[in-house]
């Protein structure tokens, strides 16, 4: 019976799973700007606090494409910008 082959160390597999703390401006506008039928779907949720929550899960499905459970930790730079832009386009 072979040994198993570790293809990557745990540090490059989080590369792939986790958004980067020293994200770029124009990352975050790049990956989590939001279309008009993005806003449309978040703005169903009825309350601010929905919404902001579900913007971010669209976010993080979108890039780095994980669900919000393999995700502990979320950039505050991510979390604002899409605050900012939920609460733009809710005319908040």
């Amino acid at each position: 019976m072979s040994a198993v082959e570790i293809l990557l160390t745990e540090e490059q597999r989080l590369e792939f799973t986790r958004i980067p703390e020293n994200i770029s401006e124009w990352e975050i506008a790049k990956y989590y700007t939001f279309t008009d039928n993005d806003m449309e779907v978040i703005n169903r949720h009825r309350r601010n606090y929905n919404r902001l929550g579900f913007a971010v899960q669209l976010c993080i499905l979108r890039n780095p494409g994980w669900s919000l459970g393999n995700n502990d930790l979320i950039p505050k730079a991510v979390l604002s910008y899409s605050r900012a832009i939920t609460r733009w386009c809710r005319g908040v």
